[in-house]
């Protein structure tokens, strides 16, 4: 039987390729199927007036030799053929908050610096702060490429710890406390229930270095997908998942909407854990268990805004601006779509041919779903002229909001184009078009932070929504996954002595 595999990916975003990766290079007969006619997930760029526009993963973290994602990259091969612009030293994130600006620099000592610098008489709060992020990052060890001792990751108090009364209870300065939470955009942090946990290993990620892609994040995707198909893998594109196949109790394979179906000994889904349930037939799984997997919240979506520039014109900045219009870089906890847009986050991408100037930069911020719900049964690209018009008031007033900054935008800008939380939902099939996916609590840390094993028992899960999101999170619950298969210890090893 010619579609008999011993593995079925489903879904090619980061988890999807790098589980396909790790499997065919140990010798499984894979097959990933993805439902796009692009891979990568957030990975995925688009031409559009001759620019290569990206969707997500905007910048990489602890890609210093020697720190854990140089070694991930090292293993995956994602140094061959492709060049990573290390941003700036002194400032890779650039924060406007309120009217004040800050810079966040590159490396714990020299973040610390910075922090003392600005706050010394706060020098006590700001050393017990770095001392927690040091802390929750020692306490993982998968974080170190080591296999994590059993039940190790629910002895970390900062699981069950709210981030924002954390670092309430080191300060009552207002502006470190800001200063502290600055980055919490990238994971859609909200002070009701972001744990400490998050904010402290995604804090550590990107302080410890970070880098752009030189290009576009789509090159990460194809190289993985070239080396999955040199080592035997098998890839289907425009192949969409809707039916998970049983054989009395036991799952044996899927059904596409293309009326195609697949068969294997065990299941990996990269997809939302919702959409995943949504594929199994009544009867298959506890309810109890679809119900929890089903109606788990999810973090917010977002609007992005590609402006399409004349070449030339705009100078690139090697590092990226996050402007608040109040003082509260809490954007997910206070948002209000009356009184939007009030925050925004700035990508320039990195050019190797012209490294000097950029020819479109994007522009991200905050949208929740229900802006846009009544569109969502409508067809992708024609959900016509009342849909049209929200979307060009909306980007209108983003724009204008970010050339009170930069005004050289609006100056020398040819075209835009946008995209909308619908377009989340098309792209990467998350049920409300969450940026990172199911969002962490707190106070049900053992319920928001998935296992890789289900309840069916071929069937496993991988990426973003189960530890935490990002190339970080994603890359290590593709190990985990994976090591289901191959033994997570072994393939730590094969991991470490990679480079």
């Amino acid at each position: 039987m010619d579609n008999k595999y011993d593995i079925i990916v489903i879904g090619s975003g980061i988890g999807g390729l790098m589980s396909s990766f790790v499997l065919s290079k140990h010798g499984y007969k894979v097959c990933l199927l993805e439902k796009n006619g692009k891979l990568g997930g957030t990975l995925q760029a688009y031409k559009r007036n001759g620019r290569m526009l990206g969707t997500g993963m905007h910048y990489i973290g602890s890609l210093d030799e020697g720190q854990m994602m140089h070694n991930i990259f090292k293993y995956f091969g994602l140094f061959e053929g492709l060049q990573y612009q290390r941003m700036d030293d002194d400032g890779f994130d650039v924060f406007n908050i309120g009217g004040k600006e800050i810079k966040f620099p590159m490396g714990m000592n020299n973040y610390r610096k910075s922090m003392v610098q600005q706050f010394p008489e706060e020098e006590e709060a700001i050393n017990q702060y770095i001392s927690g992020l040091l802390s929750t990052v020692k306490e993982q060890d998968v974080y170190s490429l080591q296999e994590p001792s059993e039940g190790k990751n629910s002895e970390s108090s900062f699981l069950a710890t709210n981030a924002w009364d954390y670092i309430c209870s080191l300060t009552n300065n207002p502006d470190l406390r800001n200063n502290m939470a600055a980055l919490n955009f990238v994971y859609a942090g909200r002070k009701e229930v972001t744990p400490m946990y998050n904010h402290a290993l995604i804090n550590y990620y990107f302080i410890s270095s970070a880098y752009r892609i030189v290009g576009n994040t789509q090159m990460i995707a194809d190289r993985l997908a070239s080396q999955i198909k040199s080592l035997g893998g098998t890839i289907y594109n425009r192949q969409e998942v809707n039916e998970l196949v049983f054989d009395g109790d036991k799952l044996t394979g899927v059904k596409t909407t293309s009326g195609d179906t697949y068969f294997a000994d065990s299941f990996i889904s990269n997809a939302h854990p919702a959409t995943t349930m949504g594929w199994i037939p009544e009867g298959k799984i506890k309810k109890t268990y679809r119900k929890r997997l089903t109606n788990l919240h999810d973090t917010l979506s977002a609007f992005s805004l590609h402006l399409i520039l004349k070449p030339g014109t705009v100078k690139y900045r090697n590092f990226n601006y996050n402007f608040y219009k109040n003082s509260d870089v809490w954007y997910a906890s206070t948002y209000d779509e009356k009184k939007w847009p009030e925050h925004y986050f700035i990508h320039w991408p990195a050019d190797k041919l012209n490294p000097e100037y950029v020819d479109n930069v994007t522009i991200l911020t905050h949208m929740k779903f229900e802006e846009v719900e009544k569109w969502k049964e409508l067809p992708i690209k024609r959900r016509g002229e009342e849909y049209e018009q929200f979307k060009k008031a909306k980007a209108e007033k983003l724009l204008n909001l970010v050339s009170e900054q930069f005004p050289e935008f609006k100056e020398n800008l040819e075209t835009y184009y946008v995209a909308t939380p619908l377009s989340f939902k098309d792209y990467l099939g998350t049920p409300t078009g969450s940026m990172y996916g199911t969002e962490r609590n707190f106070e049900r840390p053992f319920d928001s932070y998935l296992s890789h094993r289900t309840k069916i028992p071929n069937l496993f899960l991988t990426g973003q929504n189960l530890n935490l999101h990002g190339m970080l999170g994603v890359s290590l619950s593709s190990l985990i996954t994976s090591g289901e298969f191959v033994g997570l210890k072994k393939l730590l090893k094969d991991v470490r002595e990679s480079f």
